[in-house]
C-alpha cells in the first residue's frame, strides 16, 4: 500500500447529520424612486468582487471553476481526535450551507487533510508516492507541473492540490478525449454559445497544515480557512488584503476569527452559477453577478429596517 493509500485509510471521517436551513430574508421591493441607488451601489461593488475573482480563483488552464457535484467526504490524518472532528464540522457546516450532503463515517475521503511538523517534506513524499494521484494522465485537471513544484516546496503554513474533472453536463459521467481534441466531446446533446456539453466537477483536494509554521492561530479560524480552500479552487498566492476574508489568516495584523460574509457569499455564489457554461468568462460574470445581488440584497434589506 502507498503512502498517500495508507494515510487515506488511516483518515478520522464524520459526518454532519444536518444543519439548519438557512433563512433568506426576501425584502419588499423598495419604491421605485430607490431603484437608482440600489443599482449605484452595485455598479460599484462589481469592479470589486471581479478583481476578487480574478485574484482567487485557479481553474487549470482553459477549463471552468470547479465544485463538488452533490457531496464530500473529509478525512483528517495526524490530529488528535478532538481537534480532527472539530475541523471536520466546521468543513461540513460550509458545505451544508452550499447545498452538499456530507457522506456517512467510513466513507473513503475526496477531501483529504494532513497535519505535519515538516509540511513540505510531507508534500514531497506524498507526490513522488503518487504523481498520478496529482497529475493525472487526463489533461486540464490540475494547475500544472510548475504548481505542482510550488506545492512542494513552499514554506506556507497551509499548502493544498485541487483535482478536477470534466464530465457530462447532463450524466456526471468523466468526459473523454477524443482524438487528443481539446476541450473534451460527449455528445450527449447540442451545444451553444451559452451552454457546453462539459462541466468541471472537483475530484480531489490534498491539504497539508505545517503546525511548525502555523503559529498561535485560533483553530476555528484555522479550520474555516481550511474549509475555504477545500470548496473552492483557491490561487496559493492570491494577494487578499484588500478583501475581507478568511484567506487573510497568515498575512493580516488583526486576524480573522473564522470566515467572513465575505467569504460565505463567494461560496453561495460559486455553487450556485450555472456550471455548463460555454467559457469560463461567461462563468465568472455568473459568480460576480450572484455575489453582488447577495449582498446588495441584504443591504437593501437592512436599509429598509425602521
Amino acid at each position: 500500500m502507498s503512502l498517500f493509500a495508507a494515510l487515506i485509510s488511516l483518515a478520522a471521517t464524520a459526518a454532519l447529520a444536518g444543519a439548519e436551513a438557512r433563512q433568506d430574508a426576501t425584502p419588499q421591493q423598495p419604491p421605485v424612486a430607490e431603484v437608482g441607488d440600489v443599482e449605484v451601489r452595485a455598479r460599484r461593488l462589481e469592479p470589486q468582487v471581479q478583481s476578487f475573482l480574478d485574484e482567487v480563483a485557479a481553474p487549470p488552464q482553459g477549463r471552468g471553476l470547479a465544485r463538488w457535484d452533490r457531496s464530500i467526504c473529509v478525512g483528517v490524518a495526524n490530529m488528535s481526535g478532538r481537534y480532527a472532528q472539530f475541523m471536520i464540522d466546521r468543513i461540513a457546516t460550509a458545505a451544508v450551507n452550499v447545498g452538499l450532503d456530507i457522506e456517512a463515517p467510513g466513507c473513503r475521503p475526496d477531501i483529504m487533510i494532513i497535519a505535519a511538523a515538516n509540511g513540505r517534506e510531507l508534500a514531497t513524499t506524498l507526490v513522488n508516492d503518487n504523481p498520478s494521484g496529482f497529475r493525472p494522465s487526463r489533461s486540464n485537471t490540475d494547475m500544472g507541473q510548475a504548481a505542482l513544484d510550488r506545492f512542494k516546496n513552499t514554506d506556507a503554513p497551509v499548502r493544498w492540490w485541487h483535482v478536477s474533472l470534466p464530465v457530462s453536463a447532463d450524466t456526471g459521467d468523466v468526459a473523454v478525449h477524443i482524438d487528443g481534441e481539446e476541450p473534451p466531446v460527449i455528445a450527449v446533446r447540442s451545444a451553444s454559445r451559452l451552454r457546453s456539453n462539459i462541466r468541471d466537477d472537483l475530484a480531489r483536494v490534498m491539504i497539508i497544515v505545517d503546525v511548525s509554521k502555523t503559529g498561535q492561530i485560533n483553530f476555528g479560524a484555522l479550520s474555516d480557512y481550511v474549509a475555504m480552500v477545500a470548496l473552492a479552487q483557491v490561487q496559493a498566492d492570491a494577494d487578499t488584503r484588500e478583501y475581507d476574508s478568511v484567506l487573510n489568516l497568515f498575512s493580516a495584523t488583526d486576524k480573522p476569527t473564522g470566515m467572513t460574509q465575505w467569504d460565505r457569499d463567494y461560496l453561495a455564489s460559486l455553487y450556485t452559477a450555472n456550471r455548463d457554461r460555454a467559457r469560463p468568462s461567461q462563468q465568472a460574470r455568473d459568480i460576480v453577478r450572484g455575489m453582488v445581488g447577495e449582498r446588495d440584497t441584504r443591504q437593501q434589506a437592512q436599509d429598509d429596517q425602521p
